[in-house]
């Protein structure tokens, strides 16, 4: 590992101190960045089904055709290219042969889809005519046993270990795709506000950004699919973290989580290591580690919202183009406007963990509510009337702080749930009455599609 320092064993006192030392290191004040992941599938336009890494004009390929670009090589194994970098931005991949984009923090989301677009662009440059990049929260077409997982030592422990800890662990690493966003918190202070509103509104924020329409090569019985399939994702380290919102949840409150957990997986005198079951406490008796390694300790977690060197909202689906964009501007919205955040904060003190997970629950239904059908309005199914009030009102909210040129993406996306009620309803419906238009809606670049003229 590059940066390494001298590792030391750690009791789990002088381990507390020091990751609350690392997260209180972290903290900028005053910076309002954004820092946007887009995971996409790589398909053929004509069938919709995945290409896989190692096949021809695959994953592998892509990555290599783009070292002639000016990339450079981040993370290779064994010869098997993982992952390239440039200017800041990074192209990898996930288990599943997903093509992550994680751009460089900005501040504007003019800015973000510039360099998206630009990104996008030297993709489009070396793919074949028959390809698309594609954005949604599942494989359209191709199952995930059909697909080789990536050759990734990490990967490969975290596979075996996910084996017997949940159904849908597998889908989860090879199948699913997602938009992330990362923020900046400025003290613990403004972290426990921003860590708490993000917790509260993890269920709405689930069910506005929906968009997985297919799941292992059929369409998907009711919404929410992500949520069902992280539900079901060795659930000790995924969705709401104990705590969140019962307590004032502080840096001290998050390493103790991280404690009582197996990390799968360590670095170890720059050695990488597969722990199982062993949780991280246990294996501070076992170990050392240096800066770098305990770093690494804070990825190996993978609630709705996670912290690092900054505040990780996890909870979105992959979506198409302009919509991906949306989630950066409510994030920005909602995050660092003083007034909204402040609401959203005085209003999650009336709730507490057990609400949460309330309406993560019926986010997994795959049914309508009888009376919530009974009313009058287009219900996305696994709604609760808190969900769909607070959406609305959210969306209200951020679309009025917001210029009108960051406010359009979020417009757009209040035109999908005004006419169909999610995106995965809005993508199902255009798959099976018109095809080639699901086939245009989902597509970010291949093909004839290009995606400038979709914004103004």
């Amino acid at each position: 590992m590059k940066g390494r320092t001298k590792g030391r064993k750690y009791t789990v006192e002088t381990y507390i101190e020091k990751q609350v030392a690392f997260f209180k290191e972290n903290a900028t004040p005053n910076a309002k960045l954004l820092g946007m992941e887009f995971e996409h599938f790589l398909l053929d336009r004509a069938s919709l089904r995945s290409y896989d890494y190692h096949e021809p004009h695959g994953q592998h390929d892509l990555l290599r055709h783009l070292l002639n670009l000016g990339w450079d090589i981040l993370l290779e194994e064994d010869g098997y290219l993982l992952g390239i970098e440039k200017e800041g931005s990074t192209i990898t991949l996930e288990p599943g042969g997903q093509v992550e984009i994680s751009l460089r923090p900005l501040e504007t989301v003019k800015s973000i889809d510039a360099e998206y677009m630009k990104i996008m662009d030297e993709i489009a440059s070396v793919m074949m005519e028959n390809q698309i990049l594609a954005g949604l929260g599942y494989h359209p077409v191709t199952k995930i046993d059909a697909l080789q997982l990536l050759p990734k030592k990490r990967y490969g422990m975290m596979y075996a270990y996910f084996e017997n800890n949940g159904a849908y662990c597998h889908n989860m690493m090879k199948g699913t795709a997602a938009t992330q966003v990362s923020i900046d918190y400025e003290n613990e202070a403004d972290f426990i506000r921003k860590f708490r509103v993000a917790n509260y509104l993890s269920p709405v924020i689930s069910s506005l950004f929906d968009a997985t329409p297919f799941f292992e090569g059929e369409p998907t019985v009711g919404r929410n699919m992500r949520a069902r399939i992280w539900a079901e994702t060795d659930v000790k380290r995924s969705k709401l973290i104990p705590g969140s919102l019962s307590l004032e949840f502080g840096f001290e409150d998050y390493v103790k989580y991280l404690l009582k957990l197996p990390p799968i997986l360590l670095y170890t005198e720059g050695e990488l290591v597969f722990s199982g079951e062993q949780t991280l406490e246990e294996a501070l008796n076992q170990y050392s580690f240096d800066e770098k390694e305990l770093e690494h300790h804070t990825s190996m977690v993978f609630p709705d919202v996670r912290l690092k060197k900054f505040i990780e909202i996890r909870m979105p689906d992959a979506l198409p183009y302009p919509y991906n964009l949306a989630v950066a501007s409510l994030i920005k919205a909602l995050f660092y406007n003083e007034t909204l955040l402040d609401k959203y904060y005085q209003k999650s003190r009336s709730v507490d963990d057990a609400w949460v997970e309330s309406q993560n629950e019926a986010l997994k239904q795959t049914e309508v509510n009888s009376c919530i059908a009974a009313l009058d309005v287009h219900v996305n199914i696994g709604e609760t009337l808190d969900i769909m009030s607070l959406k609305n009102e959210l969306l209200g909210d951020v679309i009025e702080s917001l210029t009108a040129d960051e406010a359009v993406y979020l417009e757009k996306v209040r035109d999908i749930m005004l006419k169909d009620g999610s995106f995965t309803a809005y993508l199902q419906r255009l798959a099976l009455s018109d095809p080639e238009a699901f086939r245009n809606a989902i597509t970010i670049v291949g093909g004839k599609n290009d995606l400038r003229t979709q914004i103004g």
